[in-house]
């Protein structure tokens, strides 16, 4: 009788092995299971779209509602970007000479607009400059290509301070990981949403909260715009009246290291700026940027291969040396230049660009 029943189990237990076995080709066969399946996995696919489209409507909605979260830089960097792309950086009837300058943030904190305008005007020269340093971004070719699509975005004098990117033609690895970077920030501004509003609440205890904080973002960027770019960049001061102290040095200072310009002659970059100024008609310099006494050698007053390098290559004329060297008294940090500093530089670029004006 056991051994009946044992064999009954064992029957049983192979006959529904086998009818597992059979099931996928059976269910295969069958034209309504897998009808059944797709649809199943269409409704899950549309489900996480649609989870998907929401998170990204609710974080793009915080993002927009409150752009003071960010990071300093990332606020003056997009209102700069906004400003210059969809705004108006020059007014469209005015008979002045429309005068650019392009950086990073040395001269964000450094190039004074209605500074530059003031001097010019005393001396019988009709300017209105706008800054167009960005923080901590080394790129202006493709923002200057946008900038000069619309009729109020093209100045008359182009002034640079760097070179132009690396970019070249074809295919480029490091082009594509640019290129990816730029996409991400379209697609999803909001990347980095949580971090930034984590580190916002923290640096708002020494701001007086959050709100208080919020308030001082805001009237910063207000400000920037107001100064037509420029920008002063005291949240990397942390010495009296905005002051380095005059035996302030880094361990990374190189006193006896001229840091000289170089630049690629294949970019892609190089051939649309040729063409940006060529189509318009720009008048581009190179101009100094600046450092501390002490950071760097002194340069000479001109720099003779970057010369020759921009004549047989660029449409843009070089004047004046690599860098300006200021005492640490005109920096309110260990790289950007306090306001009595930055109407120093100001005026050292005026100089430089009248003596031009004049002497033709």
């Amino acid at each position: 009788m056991l051994s009946l029943l044992t064999e009954k189990r064992s029957f049983t237990l192979t006959t529904n092995s086998k009818e597992r076995e059979t099931d996928p080709a059976e269910r295969a066969a069958d034209p309504n299971a897998t009808k059944k399946d797709c649809i199943d996995a269409a409704w899950l696919a549309a489900r996480s779209l649609v989870v998907f489209f929401v998170l990204w409507a609710i974080f793009y909605g915080l993002f927009r509602a409150f752009p003071y979260l960010s990071t300093g830089s990332e606020v003056i960097y997009r209102s700069k970007l906004n400003q210059e792309i969809n705004g108006s950086i020059f007014p469209s009837n005015t008979t002045a000479r429309r005068l650019l300058i392009c950086g990073d943030s040395h001269i964000l904190a450094g190039f004074i607009p209605a500074e530059f305008d003031r001097l010019a005007a005393a001396d019988g020269f009709d300017f209105y400059s706008y800054n167009s340093g960005y923080p901590a971004r080394w790129s202006f070719v493709p923002e200057l290509g946008k900038m000069v699509e619309k009729s109020s975005g093209v100045p008359n004098i182009l002034l640079l301070t760097m070179p132009w990117g690396t970019a070249k033609r074809g295919f480029n690895g490091f082009r594509l990981l640019q290129d990816d970077h730029d996409i991400a920030d379209r697609l999803f501004p909001f990347r980095y949403l949580i971090r930034d509003t984590l580190s916002f609440l923290v640096t708002s205890k020494g701001h007086g909260g959050p709100w208080k904080f919020y308030g001082e973002s805001r009237h910063n960027d207000a400000e920037m715009i107001q100064d037509r770019g420029y920008y002063f960049i005291s949240e990397l001061s942390e010495y009296p009246n905005n002051t380095l102290p005059d035996d302030f040095h880094l361990a990374t200072d190189q006193p006896d290291v001229v840091a000289d310009r170089s630049a690629d002659s294949q970019s892609e970059e190089l051939r649309a700026l040729n063409r940006i100024v060529d189509e318009h008609h720009i008048q581009c310099y190179f101009v100094p940027t600046y450092a501390r006494v002490g950071q760097q050698a002194l340069p000479p007053d001109i720099d003779r291969s970057f010369a020759e390098f921009l004549n047989r290559y660029s449409s843009c004329k070089l004047l004046g040396p690599d860098y300006y060297l200021y005492p640490n008294r005109m920096f309110s940090d260990a790289v950007h230049l306090n306001r009595q500093g930055a109407k120093l530089y100001t005026k050292d670029i005026y100089k430089l660009l009248a003596g031009e004006m004049i002497g033709h």
